[in-house]
């Protein structure tokens, strides 16, 4: 059979589009999400017609709402640009709360907030310039503040500080930024030293001191491990722990010049391993359970090739979940050599 309507949650996610043919895998989605009936198309859909299996990636980018967001995450990569080089040559054409209201914008257009962080991984065939890692990091600070239950207020802080914590990149050579071999010594240095120019940048503008901060502390760690001064937890603002999780996970989601993506499960596992010395727990533990839950019901490549379905997450390993292969489970949890390889 074929999907004769799109087919929404009842918070407006889209669960499965119209024109897909039904597959076993689509109705135990449609069932996960509490679907009990849907409109299909009069014809039915002979046996033996070969259908090619539609990944959730393909579903998604073809849907609605994901192509007014990529016009609309397009065009504020625009204005985007166009209002950085403003500040960076201190022009009057710079205005930060309009590039705020377009940001949060982008997410109260939409009829389910939840499924940004699948649009931002799927976007990320674009061109991930200093101008699309900001979107992406504010966009991801909006939904992470909302994770935290922030104020409205504080939301908006979020996404402001998400926004702005890489200017100081704009002074950094592009030909250092986009070097595909290993920096030097002095190269990285030079890198290192964009979090303070952001600062200098923003503190000469009429903006929350949150926001100054979070662009300077946003490669601190609480071990102290971090730069430009090696600060400790305690030093470090609120804002700028949050900018950190959300700049460090966006950045290793994305292809790089020097390198490929990582998978979102790949990133987890590194925060699992050594986060909790690097990142407040106060804020990572809720980041990584709130991401690693939408992927339930996500199709996947393991390492060995075989592909199946996330139907559990391990609470005490999120990067491990249960994997339906056809009428078998696997725990990657019990399975220390299989991982995600892919998602499908």
């Amino acid at each position: 059979m074929i999907t004769g309507e799109d087919v929404f949650s009842t918070d407006g996610q889209l669960v499965v589009p119209k024109g897909v043919a039904l597959t076993e895998n689509l109705i135990a989605r449609l069932f996960s999400f509490d679907v009990i009936s849907i409109q299909i198309e009069d014809e039915v859909l002979k046996p033996d017609t070969p259908q090619k299996e539609v990944s959730y990636a393909e579903k998604l980018q073809s849907s609605p709402d994901f192509v007014a967001f990529k016009e609309e995450f397009e065009e504020n990569i625009d204005k985007l640009e166009f209002s950085l080089n403003a500040l960076l040559e201190k022009s009057d054409d710079f205005n930060p709360q309009d590039m705020i209201n377009d940001t949060m914008g982008m997410i109260q257009n939409r009829e389910s907030p939840s499924g940004i962080m699948d649009m931002i991984l799927n976007m990320h065939g674009h061109d991930d310039c200093t101008y699309a890692h900001s979107l992406n990091v504010s966009l991801i600070c909006n939904m992470f503040a909302r994770w935290l239950h922030f104020s409205p207020q504080d939301q908006e802080l979020a996404t402001a500080c998400g926004l702005f914590h890489d200017v100081g990149k704009l002074v950094i050579p592009a030909d250092v930024l986009k070097k595909t071999d290993k920096l030097t010594a002095a190269e990285y240095k030079l890198i290192q030293t964009h979090p303070l120019e952001s600062y200098k940048m923003l503190s000469q503008l009429d903006l929350p001191d949150e926001v100054k901060n979070a662009a300077l502390m946003h490669h601190e760690r609480c071990d102290g491990s971090g730069y430009p001064y090696g600060f400790t937890y305690e030093k470090i603002s609120r804002f700028a722990k949050i900018v950190a999780i959300a700049d460090v996970y966006e950045a290793m989601t994305s292809s790089r010049a020097y390198r490929k993506a990582f998978t979102p499960f790949d990133v987890i596992t590194l925060f699992e391993n050594d986060g909790l010395q690097k990142y407040d727990p106060t804020f990572l533990l809720p980041f990584l359970e709130n991401v690693v839950n939408t992927f339930v019901n996500q199709q996947v490549r393991l390492s060995n090739g075989v592909e199946g379905t996330i139907i559990y997450i391990n609470p005490v390993a999120l990067a491990r979940p249960t994997i339906k292969v056809g009428d078998r489970y696997l725990d990657l949890k019990e399975h220390k050599d299989l991982n995600i390889k892919e998602l499908i």
